[in-house]
């Protein structure tokens, strides 16, 4: 499967964004674990990313966005089947 090409703006969003991954995890309650079942990743590759080791792929960042953005919204009553699957309820992990 061929890579995707990626913008030089898009690369410094995915930089930033690595960056504060580990904040905005922690922020939310959210367990390594829990991200990576959330979005189809490991929790390996989660603690690979945040640490720098392995780059974040634009489909990841993509991924991880949409998680937080489902997460940090406010009035959560119109959200889509798949927002629904990524939202963070009290009584999981």
């Amino acid at each position: 499967m061929d890579e995707i090409k990626i913008t030089e703006e898009q690369q410094k969003m995915i930089e930033a964004f690595s960056i504060a991954l580990p904040k905005l995890r922690k922020e939310l309650g959210v367990s390594q674990t829990l991200l990576g079942k959330k979005i189809g990743m490991s929790r390996q590759m989660v603690s690979l990313i945040e640490r720098g080791i392995n780059p974040m792929s634009w489909s990841a960042f993509l991924s991880i966005a949409l998680f937080f953005r489902v997460n940090y919204r406010k009035g959560k009553k119109n959200l889509n089947d798949l927002e629904r699957f990524l939202l963070v309820e009290d009584s999981e992990e």
